[in-house]
């Protein structure tokens, strides 16, 4: 697990004050180590402003997003949050959310272009429930609520995997799936270090979903309320 000691921010009066911990994995555009090591991007920017305005000691660690989810499971872990996830009932149960950091471009679906069998800017129940079509669904992973809620209302059929970007790339060039959900800003950094034409593919929005992804730290029982409210009064001061 690489730690970057970013920032060690120390409140008057809270020297002693242990520092929250904050998790990222390496996601560009959104939470990336750039090549000094400095944590930065789309999410992890205002994250750190926000912790910074707030004064709260902090340290920030690279973990993977399989061990993070681990670590919420932990009751008795070190006060610590999570950058850049989405907020889902299931995940409530175990964490708290703060106010949104970075809200993300419209999502959509990715397919190989040229795809007789997806349309644009139809309804996203249109796909969802078309039986034919093969769609990859990364475990753990949100895609927002309405979508994560569609894949379970419309009872559609998915292929689990835990295959990287680059590998769904390859399955859409080997025409081996139909699609897979994707942002716009890590469809970006993924395109551009896949080596092949951005023409390969083919972006499918849908008519009924605009409202981008809503980026939240999601932080553990641990981290004290008092340290919680600080970090979202200054997350909502910043955004203004």
């Amino acid at each position: 697990m690489k730690a970057f000691a970013l920032s060690m921010l120390v409140a008057a009066g809270a020297a002693s004050a242990q520092p929250l911990v904050l998790h990222y994995a390496q996601s560009p555009p959104l939470q990336y180590a750039d090549t000094r090591g400095v944590l930065t991007g789309h999410a992890a920017t205002p994250a750190i402003a926000a912790l910074t305005a707030a004064g709260i000691p902090f340290i920030v660690r690279q973990t993977p997003a399989k061990q993070q989810l681990v670590l919420m499971q932990d009751a008795a872990q070190e006060p610590a949050c999570m950058l850049g996830w989405l907020q889902t009932p299931e995940r409530e149960r175990i964490g708290k959310f703060s106010e949104v950091v970075y809200e993300d471009k419209r999502p959509f679906a990715l397919t190989w272009s040229g795809n007789p069998a997806m349309h644009d800017e139809e309804p996203l129940k249109d796909t969802l429930t078309d039986k034919q079509l093969r769609v990859v669904v990364n475990k753990g992973v949100s895609y927002g609520v309405t979508i994560d809620r569609g894949l379970l209302r419309y009872k559609t059929p998915t292929i689990p995997s835990t295959a990287d970007t680059q590998q769904l790339l390859d399955m859409l060039r080997r025409h081996s799936i139909d699609y897979f959900f994707i942002t716009e800003e890590e469809l970006e950094e993924a395109v551009k270090a896949s080596g092949y034409p951005a023409s390969h593919y083919k972006r499918i929005y849908f008519s009924d979903l605009y409202k981008g992804y809503e980026r939240r730290l999601w932080c553990g029982r641990s981290v004290p309320d008092e340290t919680f409210k600080r970090l979202n009064a200054a997350i909502v001061r910043l955004r203004k």
